[in-house]
């Protein structure tokens, strides 16, 4: 849905959602999308959270039928943890870019610092996790 609103505002200057008056019609797409993107990942954390959960607790013989990609084969409650919060990283740095395009660089304030610290503070604890582990 967020997809085909960047698609109105750009090509026909519609616009469902209310968005302050000083962005352009472009920066009303771009928030759009920007909106499109934090969603997808955000069902990407859930589908990476319900199959590790069903892997780890429901079904734990190996299939060999599926064919999934190698980030997804989940073998520890560790390894989930480690990619819902590689993801929750990702999810952060979109909406401090979506924050950024609708607040627009000349008033943003200093409470702004609370997204990119918090993402520093789970990089940090990320990497605190996997200190003495070999990777």
């Amino acid at each position: 849905m967020h997809t085909f609103e960047a698609w109105q505002v750009f090509f026909f200057g519609r616009s469902v959602i209310t968005l302050p008056g000083h962005l352009s019609e472009n920066a009303a797409a771009s928030v759009a999308l920007i909106q499109a993107v934090d969603a997808f990942l955000f069902a990407l954390v859930l589908l990476i959270f319900s199959y590790g959960v069903y892997t780890l607790f429901i079904n734990r013989e190996d299939d060999a039928t599926l064919k999934l990609p190698q980030w997804l084969h989940i073998e520890t409650i560790s390894q989930l943890k480690t990619t819902l919060v590689q993801a929750i990283i990702v999810i952060l740095a979109v909406n401090l870019l979506e924050y950024v395009v609708v607040v627009g660089s000349e008033s943003l304030r200093w409470e702004a610092l609370i997204i990119p610290a918090s993402m520093v503070g789970l990089a940090l604890a990320l990497k605190l996790m996997h200190t003495g582990k070999e990777v």
